[in-house]
């Protein structure tokens, strides 16, 4: 008994080294690491949907009526290029309340190790038993259902809510891939297109009450997502080398 005693502190430590290059969370890594440096990750809604829309002629009933969009947020994550570790942002039982008049906004931010990254994923999903308060995540005849997405509007001159139970885990590439320097500023743009949410592939409307389109309109959500290294960032670092400049 002695003699296993003994020859398990290696193992275990071996393991522990194991677990924390595999499994690296960036949410508490701000003064662990000297070569960490912050990225944002923003979210915005897209408006090239209306915009295409509008000059097709297409009646826009369901865009227009939109006035609330909510997600429940349990996982962001970033993917390097270089060895496929996934750096977790912690951001459990996140409520986002997209802001519908396309001004962005930022989700959370963390230390990244410098490098590149090629891939981001995002997971929305149900909550899980009295997880969070707002009581629309929540079927009124049932505590234990929960949605992972709440969308209210006016369709057709009535007030509607529209309730997703989908578990949706979205993976976007970052072309060109995210690169993360001491030098430069670096976020993550998430956008989001809703305008497309309630429209088929001909352009029809797909009625939110109707439980028969829920298939087709969540499969449309997942689509609506993709991801981007912040353009913003790019702008910021010109505008201060202009002002370098001027001096």
């Amino acid at each position: 008994m002695k003699y296993l005693k003994n020859k398990s502190i290696p193992i275990f430590t071996i393991l522990a080294l194991v677990l924390f290059f595999t499994g690296c969370d960036v949410s508490g890594s701000d003064s662990a690491d000297d070569n960490s440096r912050k990225v944002a990750v923003k979210m915005k809604v897209q408006s090239s949907s209306t915009s295409q829309q509008k000059v097709a002629g297409k009646a826009m009933k369901s865009v227009d009526s939109l006035t609330e969009v909510k997600m429940l947020v349990e996982e962001l994550e970033l993917e390097s290029t270089v060895d496929q570790d996934s750096l977790d942002f912690e951001v459990d039982d996140l409520i986002v309340n997209l802001p519908l008049d396309g001004s962005d906004f930022v989700l959370t931010e963390a230390a990244v190790p410098e490098g590149l990254y090629d891939e981001f994923e995002l997971e929305i999903e149900e909550p899980d038993n009295n997880a969070i308060q707002d009581p629309d995540f929540y079927n009124e005849d049932n505590d234990s259902d929960g949605y992972s997405m709440v969308i209210k509007g006016i369709y057709n001159g009535e007030a509607f809510m529209y309730r997703s139970e989908e578990d949706f885990e979205i993976e976007m590439d970052l072309n060109p891939p995210l690169e993360v320097t001491a030098d430069t500023a670096s976020s993550v743009a998430i956008n989001v297109d809703p305008f497309s949410w309630f429209k088929d592939e001909a352009g029809n409307d797909l009625d939110p009450t109707d439980p028969a389109n829920s298939e087709q309109i969540d499969e449309n959500i997942k689509k609506s997502f993709n991801a981007e290294k912040d353009h913003d960032d790019d702008n910021d670092a010109d505008d201060d080398d202009d002002d370098g400049d001027d001096d």
